[in-house]
Protein backbone atom coordinates (compact mmCIF):
# COMPACT_ATOMS: atom_id res chain seq x y z
CA UNK A 1 0.00 0.00 0.00
CA UNK A 2 1.28 3.41 -0.88
CA UNK A 3 0.95 6.24 2.11
CA UNK A 4 0.26 9.78 0.66
CA UNK A 5 -0.94 12.98 3.19
CA UNK A 6 -1.75 9.87 5.58
CA UNK A 7 -3.98 7.82 3.67
CA UNK A 8 -3.53 4.66 2.56
CA UNK A 9 -3.91 4.09 -1.74
CA UNK A 10 -4.16 0.54 -3.33
CA UNK A 11 -1.35 2.26 -6.25
CA UNK A 12 2.04 0.16 -7.90
CA UNK A 13 3.17 4.04 -8.42
CA UNK A 14 3.75 6.32 -5.49
CA UNK A 15 3.36 9.29 -7.66
CA UNK A 16 -0.09 8.63 -8.51
CA UNK A 17 -0.98 8.02 -4.44
CA UNK A 18 0.66 11.70 -4.35
CA UNK A 19 -1.30 13.38 -6.48
CA UNK A 20 -3.95 11.88 -5.32
CA UNK A 21 -3.91 12.53 -2.19
CA UNK A 22 -3.36 16.01 -2.55
CA UNK A 23 -7.06 15.77 -4.78
CA UNK A 24 -8.56 14.06 -2.35
CA UNK A 25 -7.05 16.46 0.85
CA UNK A 26 -8.83 19.04 -1.07
CA UNK A 27 -11.73 17.38 -1.03
CA UNK A 28 -11.95 16.93 2.74
CA UNK A 29 -11.35 19.90 3.66
CA UNK A 30 -14.25 21.21 1.23
CA UNK A 31 -17.04 18.33 2.42
CA UNK A 32 -15.32 17.48 5.79
CA UNK A 33 -17.79 15.07 6.82
CA UNK A 34 -20.21 13.36 5.13
CA UNK A 35 -21.30 10.82 7.80
CA UNK A 36 -25.05 10.52 9.00
CA UNK A 37 -26.97 7.34 10.04
CA UNK A 38 -27.96 4.32 7.64
CA UNK A 39 -31.19 5.11 6.59
CA UNK A 40 -34.14 3.02 8.09
CA UNK A 41 -36.09 2.09 6.12
CA UNK A 42 -33.81 0.88 3.25
CA UNK A 43 -35.91 0.14 -0.44
CA UNK A 44 -33.73 0.21 -3.19
CA UNK A 45 -29.82 -0.89 -2.57
CA UNK A 46 -27.05 -0.22 -5.37
CA UNK A 47 -24.01 -3.06 -5.41
CA UNK A 48 -21.11 -2.08 -7.71
CA UNK A 49 -18.29 -3.86 -9.19
CA UNK A 50 -17.15 -2.89 -12.36
CA UNK A 51 -13.92 -5.03 -12.54
CA UNK A 52 -13.63 -7.93 -14.69
CA UNK A 53 -16.20 -10.93 -14.67
CA UNK A 54 -14.58 -12.93 -11.84
CA UNK A 55 -14.20 -10.20 -9.82
CA UNK A 56 -18.57 -9.97 -9.94
CA UNK A 57 -18.54 -13.43 -8.90
CA UNK A 58 -17.04 -12.65 -6.02
CA UNK A 59 -18.86 -9.79 -5.05
CA UNK A 60 -22.19 -11.65 -5.85
CA UNK A 61 -21.43 -13.42 -2.48
CA UNK A 62 -22.59 -9.96 -0.43
CA UNK A 63 -26.18 -10.06 -2.20
CA UNK A 64 -27.64 -12.78 -0.50
CA UNK A 65 -26.79 -11.05 2.86
CA UNK A 66 -28.27 -7.65 1.91
CA UNK A 67 -31.58 -9.24 0.60
CA UNK A 68 -31.58 -10.73 4.21
CA UNK A 69 -31.14 -7.57 6.31
CA UNK A 70 -33.83 -5.72 3.84
CA UNK A 71 -36.16 -8.24 2.19
CA UNK A 72 -38.17 -5.57 0.91
CA UNK A 73 -35.86 -3.82 -1.12
CA UNK A 74 -34.74 -3.84 -4.82
CA UNK A 75 -31.22 -4.89 -5.34
CA UNK A 76 -29.58 -3.11 -8.52
CA UNK A 77 -25.96 -3.77 -9.81
CA UNK A 78 -23.84 -1.54 -11.43
CA UNK A 79 -21.32 -3.00 -14.17
CA UNK A 80 -19.46 -3.54 -16.59
CA UNK A 81 -21.10 -4.74 -19.70
CA UNK A 82 -19.13 -7.78 -20.11
CA UNK A 83 -20.71 -9.24 -16.84
CA UNK A 84 -24.57 -8.77 -17.60
CA UNK A 85 -25.15 -12.30 -18.58
CA UNK A 86 -23.80 -12.88 -15.12
CA UNK A 87 -25.83 -11.17 -12.81
CA UNK A 88 -28.99 -11.60 -15.23
CA UNK A 89 -29.03 -15.58 -14.01
CA UNK A 90 -28.72 -13.83 -9.76
CA UNK A 91 -32.18 -14.48 -8.63
CA UNK A 92 -31.09 -11.64 -6.59
CA UNK A 93 -30.47 -8.65 -8.94
CA UNK A 94 -33.72 -7.28 -9.90
CA UNK A 95 -31.54 -4.33 -12.28
CA UNK A 96 -28.31 -4.23 -14.16
CA UNK A 97 -27.17 -0.61 -14.47
CA UNK A 98 -24.44 -0.70 -17.35
CA UNK A 99 -21.05 1.09 -16.78
CA UNK A 100 -17.98 0.61 -18.90
CA UNK A 101 -15.15 1.55 -16.95
CA UNK A 102 -12.15 2.63 -19.90
CA UNK A 103 -9.53 1.41 -17.46
CA UNK A 104 -11.14 -1.86 -16.88
CA UNK A 105 -12.78 -2.52 -20.22
CA UNK A 106 -10.52 -5.14 -22.49
CA UNK A 107 -12.68 -3.90 -25.67
CA UNK A 108 -11.46 -2.09 -28.60
CA UNK A 109 -8.82 0.57 -28.54
CA UNK A 110 -8.26 3.80 -25.74
CA UNK A 111 -10.38 6.45 -28.20
CA UNK A 112 -13.12 3.34 -28.09
CA UNK A 113 -13.23 2.13 -24.80
CA UNK A 114 -13.38 6.46 -23.79
CA UNK A 115 -15.97 6.80 -26.03
CA UNK A 116 -17.80 3.62 -24.72
CA UNK A 117 -17.12 4.71 -21.14
CA UNK A 118 -17.95 8.65 -21.62
CA UNK A 119 -21.76 6.94 -23.41
CA UNK A 120 -21.94 4.52 -20.66
CA UNK A 121 -21.19 7.33 -17.85
CA UNK A 122 -23.71 9.20 -18.48
CA UNK A 123 -26.99 6.70 -19.45
CA UNK A 124 -25.79 5.05 -15.61
CA UNK A 125 -25.72 8.93 -13.84
CA UNK A 126 -29.26 9.40 -15.65
CA UNK A 127 -30.41 5.86 -13.83
CA UNK A 128 -28.83 6.33 -10.63
CA UNK A 129 -31.07 9.75 -10.37
CA UNK A 130 -34.08 8.55 -11.50
CA UNK A 131 -33.74 5.18 -9.34
CA UNK A 132 -32.46 7.05 -6.31
CA UNK A 133 -30.79 4.92 -4.04
CA UNK A 134 -30.96 4.58 -0.04
CA UNK A 135 -28.22 2.70 -0.27
CA UNK A 136 -24.94 2.31 -2.56
CA UNK A 137 -22.07 -0.46 -2.01
CA UNK A 138 -18.79 0.34 -3.98
CA UNK A 139 -16.71 -2.93 -3.80
CA UNK A 140 -13.61 -1.82 -5.47
CA UNK A 141 -10.73 -0.69 -3.29
CA UNK A 142 -8.91 0.29 -6.47
CA UNK A 143 -8.58 3.18 -8.38
CA UNK A 144 -11.07 4.17 -11.13
CA UNK A 145 -13.79 3.31 -8.97
CA UNK A 146 -17.47 4.48 -9.41
CA UNK A 147 -17.80 6.31 -6.12
CA UNK A 148 -17.85 9.57 -7.86
CA UNK A 149 -20.84 7.96 -10.45
CA UNK A 150 -22.43 7.16 -7.35
CA UNK A 151 -22.52 10.09 -5.72
CA UNK A 152 -22.94 12.12 -9.02
CA UNK A 153 -26.12 9.93 -9.44
CA UNK A 154 -27.51 11.43 -5.82
CA UNK A 155 -27.12 7.96 -4.20
CA UNK A 156 -28.39 8.65 -0.54
CA UNK A 157 -25.42 6.77 1.60
CA UNK A 158 -22.60 5.63 -0.06
CA UNK A 159 -20.00 2.87 1.49
CA UNK A 160 -17.03 1.85 0.03
CA UNK A 161 -13.38 2.00 0.56
CA UNK A 162 -11.07 4.73 0.42
CA UNK A 163 -7.97 3.23 -0.94
CA UNK A 164 -9.22 4.19 -4.29
CA UNK A 165 -9.34 7.56 -3.95
CA UNK A 166 -13.10 9.68 -3.54
CA UNK A 167 -13.30 8.80 0.09
CA UNK A 168 -14.45 12.04 1.36
CA UNK A 169 -18.09 11.42 -0.86
CA UNK A 170 -18.34 8.32 1.04
CA UNK A 171 -20.73 8.22 4.05
CA UNK A 172 -18.96 5.47 5.36
CA UNK A 173 -15.10 3.92 5.12
CA UNK A 174 -14.48 0.51 5.50
CA UNK A 175 -11.20 0.17 6.37
CA UNK A 176 -9.00 -2.46 3.98
CA UNK A 177 -6.96 -5.30 5.21
CA UNK A 178 -4.16 -6.70 3.56
CA UNK A 179 -3.15 -10.01 3.19
CA UNK A 180 -6.61 -11.50 3.65
CA UNK A 181 -9.00 -12.87 0.72
CA UNK A 182 -11.28 -10.86 -1.12
CA UNK A 183 -14.25 -12.12 0.52
CA UNK A 184 -13.27 -11.24 3.59
CA UNK A 185 -13.20 -7.44 2.01
CA UNK A 186 -16.59 -8.26 1.22
CA UNK A 187 -17.57 -9.44 5.02
CA UNK A 188 -15.66 -6.19 6.32
CA UNK A 189 -18.30 -4.38 4.43
CA UNK A 190 -21.41 -6.86 6.05
CA UNK A 191 -20.00 -5.42 9.08
CA UNK A 192 -19.94 -2.08 8.32
CA UNK A 193 -24.16 -2.46 7.60
CA UNK A 194 -24.40 -3.82 10.65
CA UNK A 195 -24.87 -7.53 8.92
CA UNK A 196 -23.27 -10.78 10.67
CA UNK A 197 -21.38 -12.82 8.29
CA UNK A 198 -18.97 -15.30 8.91
CA UNK A 199 -15.27 -15.42 6.90
CA UNK A 200 -15.96 -19.11 6.50
CA UNK A 201 -19.41 -19.25 5.49
CA UNK A 202 -19.49 -16.39 2.68
CA UNK A 203 -18.65 -17.79 -0.84
CA UNK A 204 -19.66 -17.17 -4.77
CA UNK A 205 -22.75 -19.04 -4.73
CA UNK A 206 -23.28 -20.57 -8.96
CA UNK A 207 -26.03 -22.84 -10.12
CA UNK A 208 -26.68 -23.87 -13.40
CA UNK A 209 -30.21 -23.19 -15.04
CA UNK A 210 -32.08 -26.01 -16.53
CA UNK A 211 -31.61 -24.75 -20.25
CA UNK A 212 -27.62 -23.89 -19.71
CA UNK A 213 -27.19 -27.61 -18.57
CA UNK A 214 -29.85 -29.20 -21.41
CA UNK A 215 -27.81 -26.92 -23.74
CA UNK A 216 -24.57 -28.15 -22.42
CA UNK A 217 -25.20 -31.73 -22.93
CA UNK A 218 -26.54 -31.13 -26.56
CA UNK A 219 -23.32 -29.43 -26.87
CA UNK A 220 -21.10 -32.28 -25.59
CA UNK A 221 -23.40 -35.43 -27.23
CA UNK A 222 -22.43 -33.11 -30.98
CA UNK A 223 -18.94 -33.49 -29.82
CA UNK A 224 -19.32 -37.28 -29.21
CA UNK A 225 -18.74 -36.66 -24.99
CA UNK A 226 -21.14 -38.52 -22.99
CA UNK A 227 -22.46 -35.74 -20.80
CA UNK A 228 -22.48 -37.66 -17.89
CA UNK A 229 -19.32 -39.47 -18.53
CA UNK A 230 -16.89 -37.64 -16.40
CA UNK A 231 -14.83 -35.57 -18.39
CA UNK A 232 -11.64 -33.21 -17.61
CA UNK A 233 -12.62 -29.63 -18.97
CA UNK A 234 -9.48 -27.47 -20.11
CA UNK A 235 -9.39 -24.06 -20.10
CA UNK A 236 -6.36 -22.10 -22.12
CA UNK A 237 -7.55 -18.55 -22.46
CA UNK A 238 -7.42 -15.36 -20.32
CA UNK A 239 -8.26 -11.84 -20.31
CA UNK A 240 -5.04 -10.88 -19.73
CA UNK A 241 -2.33 -12.62 -22.54
CA UNK A 242 0.05 -11.98 -19.59
CA UNK A 243 -1.19 -14.72 -17.86
CA UNK A 244 -0.99 -17.27 -20.70
CA UNK A 245 0.58 -20.48 -20.58
CA UNK A 246 2.72 -22.08 -23.51
CA UNK A 247 0.99 -24.43 -26.07
CA UNK A 248 3.39 -27.14 -25.59
CA UNK A 249 2.70 -27.15 -22.08
CA UNK A 250 -0.91 -27.47 -22.68
CA UNK A 251 -0.24 -30.52 -24.85
CA UNK A 252 1.54 -32.44 -22.14
CA UNK A 253 -1.25 -31.79 -20.05
CA UNK A 254 -3.70 -33.46 -22.73
CA UNK A 255 -1.46 -36.16 -23.27
CA UNK A 256 -0.73 -37.57 -19.93
CA UNK A 257 -4.86 -37.66 -19.01
CA UNK A 258 -5.72 -39.58 -22.02
CA UNK A 259 -2.33 -42.49 -21.63
CA UNK A 260 -2.61 -42.09 -17.57
CA UNK A 261 -6.38 -41.71 -16.77
CA UNK A 262 -8.09 -42.39 -20.25
CA UNK A 263 -9.87 -39.05 -19.69
CA UNK A 264 -11.91 -37.31 -22.20
CA UNK A 265 -10.85 -33.84 -22.77
CA UNK A 266 -12.74 -31.24 -23.37
CA UNK A 267 -11.22 -28.22 -24.26
CA UNK A 268 -12.48 -24.10 -24.11
CA UNK A 269 -9.60 -21.98 -25.91
CA UNK A 270 -10.05 -19.04 -27.93
CA UNK A 271 -6.51 -18.68 -27.95
CA UNK A 272 -4.17 -21.38 -29.57
CA UNK A 273 -6.58 -22.40 -32.49
CA UNK A 274 -6.40 -25.89 -33.39
CA UNK A 275 -2.97 -26.34 -32.06
CA UNK A 276 -3.84 -28.79 -29.55
CA UNK A 277 -4.34 -32.47 -30.57
CA UNK A 278 -6.15 -34.83 -28.74
CA UNK A 279 -9.15 -33.21 -26.82
CA UNK A 280 -13.21 -32.00 -28.10
CA UNK A 281 -13.17 -28.82 -29.02
CA UNK A 282 -16.29 -26.40 -27.82
CA UNK A 283 -16.94 -23.63 -29.88
CA UNK A 284 -15.59 -20.34 -28.92
CA UNK A 285 -18.43 -18.31 -29.65
CA UNK A 286 -20.82 -19.71 -26.40
CA UNK A 287 -23.35 -18.12 -24.48
CA UNK A 288 -21.84 -18.05 -20.56
CA UNK A 289 -25.24 -20.05 -19.82
CA UNK A 290 -24.79 -22.76 -21.70
CA UNK A 291 -20.98 -22.77 -20.85
CA UNK A 292 -21.90 -23.26 -16.65
CA UNK A 293 -23.91 -26.34 -17.90
CA UNK A 294 -20.60 -27.21 -19.49
CA UNK A 295 -18.70 -26.71 -16.17
CA UNK A 296 -21.79 -28.14 -14.22
CA UNK A 297 -21.22 -31.68 -16.07
CA UNK A 298 -17.18 -31.76 -16.03
CA UNK A 299 -15.56 -34.02 -13.08
CA UNK A 300 -11.91 -31.92 -13.20
CA UNK A 301 -11.71 -28.54 -14.13
CA UNK A 302 -7.77 -27.76 -15.45
CA UNK A 303 -7.01 -23.84 -16.59
CA UNK A 304 -5.39 -20.82 -15.82
CA UNK A 305 -6.25 -18.21 -13.24
CA UNK A 306 -9.46 -16.52 -14.43
CA UNK A 307 -12.90 -16.53 -14.45
CA UNK A 308 -13.85 -20.24 -15.20
CA UNK A 309 -11.18 -21.41 -12.76
CA UNK A 310 -13.17 -19.13 -10.36
CA UNK A 311 -16.75 -20.59 -11.45
CA UNK A 312 -15.70 -24.02 -11.62
CA UNK A 313 -14.59 -23.46 -7.76
CA UNK A 314 -17.68 -21.87 -6.64
CA UNK A 315 -19.55 -25.26 -9.02
CA UNK A 316 -17.77 -27.37 -6.39
CA UNK A 317 -15.91 -28.92 -9.27
CA UNK A 318 -12.56 -30.33 -8.17
CA UNK A 319 -10.26 -27.47 -10.16
CA UNK A 320 -6.43 -27.54 -10.88
CA UNK A 321 -5.55 -23.96 -10.74
CA UNK A 322 -2.66 -22.48 -13.06
CA UNK A 323 -1.20 -19.63 -11.34
CA UNK A 324 0.16 -16.47 -12.53
CA UNK A 325 2.38 -14.29 -10.26
CA UNK A 326 0.57 -11.11 -11.22
CA UNK A 327 -1.69 -11.52 -8.48
CA UNK A 328 -1.65 -12.96 -4.98
CA UNK A 329 -3.10 -16.76 -4.02
CA UNK A 330 -3.61 -14.94 -0.43
CA UNK A 331 -6.19 -12.66 -1.68
CA UNK A 332 -7.89 -14.22 -5.17
CA UNK A 333 -8.02 -17.85 -5.14
CA UNK A 334 -10.77 -19.86 -6.23
CA UNK A 335 -13.18 -20.63 -3.39
CA UNK A 336 -14.30 -24.23 -3.45
CA UNK A 337 -14.69 -27.49 -1.55
CA UNK A 338 -11.21 -28.65 -3.17
CA UNK A 339 -9.07 -26.40 -5.37
CA UNK A 340 -5.01 -26.83 -6.10
CA UNK A 341 -2.96 -24.10 -6.89
CA UNK A 342 0.27 -24.32 -9.09
CA UNK A 343 2.53 -21.54 -9.24
CA UNK A 344 6.11 -20.95 -9.21
CA UNK A 345 7.68 -18.69 -6.49
CA UNK A 346 9.33 -16.10 -7.93
CA UNK A 347 11.06 -12.93 -5.51
CA UNK A 348 9.19 -10.60 -7.39
CA UNK A 349 5.38 -12.30 -7.36
CA UNK A 350 2.70 -10.90 -6.67
CA UNK A 351 3.76 -7.96 -8.43
CA UNK A 352 0.00 -6.76 -9.02
CA UNK A 353 1.05 -5.18 -12.27
CA UNK A 354 -1.90 -6.30 -14.41
CA UNK A 355 1.04 -5.45 -17.59
CA UNK A 356 3.77 -7.79 -16.05
CA UNK A 357 6.78 -8.02 -16.85
CA UNK A 358 9.50 -8.93 -19.87
CA UNK A 359 10.39 -11.99 -18.73
CA UNK A 360 6.99 -13.21 -16.93
CA UNK A 361 9.15 -15.63 -15.11
CA UNK A 362 6.47 -16.85 -12.93
CA UNK A 363 4.97 -18.46 -15.71
CA UNK A 364 7.80 -20.57 -16.64
CA UNK A 365 5.95 -23.27 -14.50
CA UNK A 366 6.68 -26.63 -14.46
CA UNK A 367 4.44 -28.97 -16.21
CA UNK A 368 5.18 -31.78 -13.83
CA UNK A 369 3.53 -29.89 -10.86
CA UNK A 370 0.37 -29.37 -12.92
CA UNK A 371 0.27 -32.92 -13.45
CA UNK A 372 0.96 -34.69 -9.72
CA UNK A 373 -2.01 -31.85 -8.87
CA UNK A 374 -4.45 -33.58 -11.33
CA UNK A 375 -3.28 -36.89 -10.23
CA UNK A 376 -4.41 -35.97 -6.86
CA UNK A 377 -7.78 -34.71 -7.32
CA UNK A 378 -8.01 -37.54 -9.87
CA UNK A 379 -7.59 -39.80 -7.31
CA UNK A 380 -9.89 -37.59 -5.13
CA UNK A 381 -12.65 -38.41 -7.61
CA UNK A 382 -12.09 -41.73 -7.96
CA UNK A 383 -12.65 -42.00 -3.90
CA UNK A 384 -15.86 -39.95 -3.83
CA UNK A 385 -17.14 -42.36 -6.39
CA UNK A 386 -15.92 -44.82 -4.59
CA UNK A 387 -17.38 -44.82 -1.27
CA UNK A 388 -19.48 -41.50 -1.98
CA UNK A 389 -17.78 -39.28 0.64
CA UNK A 390 -15.97 -36.04 -0.18
CA UNK A 391 -14.12 -35.83 2.94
Amino acid sequence: MKRAFGRNYLFEKSHWAFILGLFDSLGYMLMPSRGRQLPEDVRKILVSRIDHLGDVLIASSILPYLKKRWPLAEIHFLAGRWAEEFLRMDPHVKRIVIYNSPRLNRNGGFLARLFDASLSLFSAVRILKRERYDLAIDLRAYSFNSIPVMYIGGAGYIVGFSTGGWGFLLNRRVPYRTGVHEIVHIVDVLKELGIDADEDGIKPRCRSTEAGLFEAGRLLEDLGVDPDGGFVLLHTGSGNPRKLWTPDRWQRVVDWLKVHHDAEVVLYDSVYGDGLKGCRRLPVRLSLESFMGVVERSSLFVGLDSFPAHLAASLGKPAVVVWCGINDPVQWRPIGSIVRIVKRDVECAPCRNERGCSTMECMDIDVEGVLNAIDDLMKYRKMVRTTGTST
